[in-house]
């Protein structure tokens, strides 16, 4: 440990001897350890919980953290530029807190609720009476020059007290000890719900030294949020329970998960601008068949972006016509419209002055030095030091770093700041104190730190969150900025004389509106979401159930191809195809006679009964799902993760299918895949022969059974090719491969993605189960040994996990309008995956003991086997099968009961009269299994094909396909995109 100790001292001004530039300073400030080399007071009592861990415990307290993170689903999205979308990555957490000692906090505390109140009545100001402009206390081109100006928010007021809401500074602490303010952020500050799940975070996963420690709580805070925004209601608000909401720009915004986490900890819906919607003068959230009038904006969306009629055409993340509301003063938006003016770095350089004037106090917490050039005397130091400052626009805000800059950059740079020498300040680079924090060989290390701290306005001032949103920096050698790496959680240590602060905001009980009950938001967009959540939770249960299953039947002939019922296994590989719509190889569909195994034709009188254009639909022959989706039916071989090894698995999955032909007829693929709907990233991929037009049936089969000669038959006749490697690679594929529509991987992440775009209305739990998948998953991809262990072992954790998140969903979630669109998604998927397993395995008549492996298959796959063993004794009899797995109204696995669940799930919903046209094709699928006798099924045609049973089942799952189009249409749909009037021309200022 003295060791570690010894390392960490002498790591320490390594690290901290340089400012933000890389430039050395005359000293640093060790947040540990003092100027004597003695641990500090607030941290000697802590050593044991973690500077005295060593590497071994350092260690499993990290891991306790990252675990924590995973299963809570804390995520940080990465922009990339040029990039729409991006992956969200698992957000870096230090386990080693940022302590700061009550002396310091009282310092932080008040400067803070100081410099916001300052910053409040520049707000005030600047969209009022621009006293301060006429004063010559701020220049007027620093005001009208900048971006974050908006010119149509002069005049707009939010009621109460304060026009800034909520105010964010990073702060850092210099080489003398003091703090100072880095940046402020008043546009819409993020960072708040990244605190309070750190928070949540570190003190699950580290409870003992959290409860030595003792920190002040963040939760006064959120409780204090909750209730100020229920007061910034206009005075215009219906009744006395004013609606809130929390405007996000969506899901793929870099801190999608701190807006949602906020939502959630406030109890406020997340909405998007497709929520809502402007109508008589008022703000309204979109339910299924009405509107709600909202009251009160938490704005997490950029001022410029927030009404693409009144600033900037060319938004989608903004709502038509709010401008023209906030000037009726039908509803509150806080931020306030224009509050990104105050992150102006050339507004710190004046703030100062401007504290004594307005308040007549010096700030306690001030900026670094700044040197704006438009004074003459400040222009000729900033020019002169160009070398050593960090040179900022006090247009947009843009960062040069002076030392990185080459000799022509700089010459080019001054040539520009001496033409208009009012667009640039100087600002001498930031300091930062050293912290420990766990490094990468599991010991703690000096590390730069900073911190993001929040006040809130309320009646009498400002209130700041007892801690806030720590910064792990890293220096990039030699003479480069330091960056954010990761997050710290801030204790603020009690004092003490006095105990830590736990007490409620002393306003709480004088709040003047009641918070009302809201119902979870069921806009069309919200409602879509949860209804492809219910569709791949499903999909991903039936599909590993099938996968699992057929994988018995592959171990048990794969060195046993003589055994009577091999021939079971190639009919399983076909219903894997046929149901998750994916093309698996041509050896594995052939049987240990070398016959192909084909899907039976369907009757020539197949009797659809529905409306004139249902007849019309034409399925893609190729399943196609979502827009990233790779040519139809082309070998899988470039997906991300095989690329991360070597392994026999990789090397496995870089061929899972056989390309389909492209013949004359490869326009129809084409045509039909321009036919997806805007939503095509939730498609159903599960396409059966049946669905496709007549008259193009034999060129799908050709593509997915090519012919093949006489000699590859012979060859393939030796042994059942399903239990060969080509069938080991399509059941790995099918189960890792994210990339391949249909597969078990590609179903929880669609799941995922869904899921994290409506965070706020979904327990917690959720989330740990999604990450137990994802680690299953992970695990198979990374095993190099032991394949089929693997597998299977993948097979029961993602099905284990996949029957908690079922369990969520029907014993945890309100039955709200939400969950009825969820279970809807859930009952037609079932519906879709039984009719099309159904076909694929029973619609042929083969041998009994091929029958009895293939129906015993079945039955796994469909959780039956037990409740048919008590009935009917292990006889293999398709009418007996059917009665259980179709007619069965008790039977929670039953079509009959997706039906039944189904019609009660339409008749829950708002508006639901049982005319529609979805609850139409309910119903005619609902009178076709009334029409069939069971006993029917089993009869066979001369081609010993089962007729009924397939006629049966191609018409249930044509008509469950049909009210999946027509529910998405008409309940789900989305706002059409908005059309600009005029061009893509910026109208902020």
């Amino acid at each position: 440990m003295r060791g570690q100790f010894a390392r960490y001292r002498a790591n320490s001004g390594a690290q901290a001897r340089f400012d933000e530039c890389g430039l050395p300073t005359d000293g640093y400030y060790d947040e540990l350890v003092d100027g004597r080399g003695e641990v500090r007071s607030m941290w000697s009592e802590l050593s044991a919980d973690f500077v005295e861990q060593g590497e071994g415990g350092l260690n499993r307290i990290d891991y306790r953290v990252r675990r924590q993170i995973e299963d809570d689903g804390v995520t940080y999205t990465e922009m990339v530029p040029g990039v729409e979308t991006a992956t969200p990555k698992p957000w870096r957490l230090d386990p080693i807190p940022l302590l700061v000692s009550a002396d310091d906090w009282t310092r932080l505390e008040t400067g803070l609720t100081q410099r916001s109140l300052v910053l409040d009545e520049v707000l005030t100001d600047l969209y009022g009476p621009r006293r301060l402009l006429t004063s010559g206390l701020l220049p007027p081109e620093l005001v009208f020059g900048n971006t974050g100006y908006v010119r149509a928010a002069h005049g707009i007021t939010v009621p109460g007290r304060h026009q800034l809401f909520l105010h964010a500074c990073d702060i850092s602490r210099w080489s003398d000890g003091q703090f100072r303010v880095l940046a402020d952020w008043a546009q819409a500050p993020s960072g708040a719900g990244y605190a309070l799940a750190d928070r949540r975070v570190v003190s699950s996963a580290i409870p003992a030294a959290f409860e030595h420690a003792g920190p002040r709580p963040l939760t006064p805070f959120a409780r204090a949020m909750r209730l100020m925004l229920a007061e910034a209601a206009p005075e215009l608000a219906d009744g006395e329970e004013p609606v809130v909401v929390v405007l996000s720009p969506g899901s793929n915004s870099e801190t999608a998960f701190d807006q949602a986490y906020l939502a959630q900890m406030l109890g406020f819906p997340l909405v998007e601008s497709a929520d809502l919607v402007v109508r008589d003068g008022a703000l309204w959230m979109r339910s299924l068949g009405s509107l709600e009038r909202v009251d009160v904006v938490l704005r997490r969306v950029d001022a410029e972006f927030s009404d693409p009629l009144d600033l900037r055409p060319d938004s989608r993340l903004g709502v038509v016509g709010l401008v023209e509301v906030l000037r009726r003063g039908a509803v509150t938006v806080v931020n306030t419209l224009g509050s990104g003016l105050l992150e102006s770095p050339a507004i710190a350089a004046f703030l100062p002055k401007i504290a004594r004037s307005l308040v007549s106090e010096d700030l306690l917490l001030d900026s670094p030095p700044t040197y704006w050039a438009g004074d003459a005397l400040e222009r000729s130091h900033l020019l002169t030091n160009l070398p050593d400052l960090v040179i900022r626009s006090t247009v947009d805000g843009s960062t040069q770093f002076g030392p990185t800059l080459s000799a022509a950059e700089r010459a080019e740079l001054s040539a520009r700041i001496e033409a208009e020498p009012w667009k640039w300040i100087g600002v001498e680079p930031a300091e930062f104190s050293v912290a420990p924090a766990v490094d990468f060989d599991g010991g703690f290390s000096p590390v730069p730190v900073g911190m993001r701290l929040f006040s809130l306005a309320r009646r009498g001032g400002y209130t700041a969150m007892s801690g806030g949103l720590g910064q792990q920096r890293m220096r990039l050698e030699p003479t480069r900025s330091v960056i954010k790496v990761a997050a710290k959680d801030i204790w603020v240590r009690a004092a003490t004389t006095s105990p830590a602060a736990t007490t409620e905001s002393a306003f709480e009980d004088r709040s003047r509106r009641a918070v009302p009950v809201v119902e979870a938001v069921s806009s069309p967009r919200v409602l879509n979401d949860l209804f492809w959540m219910g569709r791949y939770s499903e999909r991903a249960e039936s599909v590993v159930r099938l996968l699992a299953a057929t994988h018995d039947v592959y171990q048990d002939y794969r060195y046993r191809p003589w055994l009577d019922g091999a021939d079971a296994l190639p009919i399983l590989m076909r219903a894997l195809s046929a149901t998750t719509g994916t093309f698996a190889p041509e050896a594995v569909l052939r049987s240990a006679t070398g016959n192909a195994v084909t899907p039976p034709e369907p009757p020539a009188d197949l009797d659809l009964e529905l409306d004139a254009d249902v007849d019309a639909v034409s399925a893609p022959a190729v399943p196609v799902d979502g827009p990233e989706a790779v040519e139809a039916g082309a070998p899988q071989a470039d997906s991300a993760w095989e690329h991360t090894g070597t392994s026999a698995l990789a090397r496995a999955l870089r061929t899972t299918g056989t390309a389909p032909r492209r013949d004359s007829d490869a326009s129809e693929v084409e045509s039909a895949e321009e036919k997806r709907s805007v939503r095509s990233q939730f498609d159903d991929p599960l396409t059966l022969v049946a669905e496709v037009p007549r008259q193009s049936q034999g060129r799908f089969r050709s593509a997915v059974h090519p012919p093949s000669d006489a000699a590859t038959t012979a060859a393939i006749g030796a042994r059942v090719a399903g239990a060969s490697a080509d069938g080991f690679k399509y059941l790995a594929s099918l189960t890792g491969d994210s990339e391949l529509s249909g597969s078990l991987a590609h179903a929880v992440d669609r799941y995922g993605a869904a899921a994290r775009a409506v965070r706020d209305q979904l327990s917690s739990d959720t989330w740990m189960i999604i990450g137990a998948v994802d680690r299953a998953l992970a695990a198979f991809r990374n095993a190099d040994a032991e394949q089929e262990n693997a597998l299977q072992d993948v097979h029961s954790l993602a099905l284990a996990a996949l029957l908690s998140l079922s369990g969520i969903g029907a014993e945890s979630l309100v039955r709200d309008t939400g969950w009825y669109v969820m279970d809807i998604g859930k009952r037609i998927e079932r519906g879709l995956a039984l009719t099309a397993l159904l076909k694929s395995t029973l619609g042929q008549l083969n041998s009994p003991e091929v029958e009895r492996v293939v129906t015993e298959s079945v039955l796994v796959a469909t959780e039956s086997a037990v409740s048919y063993r008590r009935r009917h004794r292990g006889s293999a009899d398709v009418a007996a099968l059917s009665g259980l797995l179709l007619f069965d109204a008790g039977n929670p696995r039953s079509l009959v009961y997706q039906l039944d669940r189904l019609e009660a799930d339409f008749h829950a919903l708002p508006g639901g009269t049982g005319s529609s046209r979805s609850q139409r094709l309910l119903a005619d699928a609902q009178r076709m299994l009334r029409r069939v006798d069971p006993a029917d099924l089993d009869a066979t045609d001369d081609g010993q094909a089962r007729t009924e049973l397939v006629e049966l089942l191609d018409g249930v799952h044509l008509r469950l396909r049909k009210l999946s189009e027509s529910f998405e249409t008409t309940k789900l749909a989305l706002p059409v995109d908005i059309q600009p009037l005029w061009g893509n021309t910026r109208m902020v200022g």
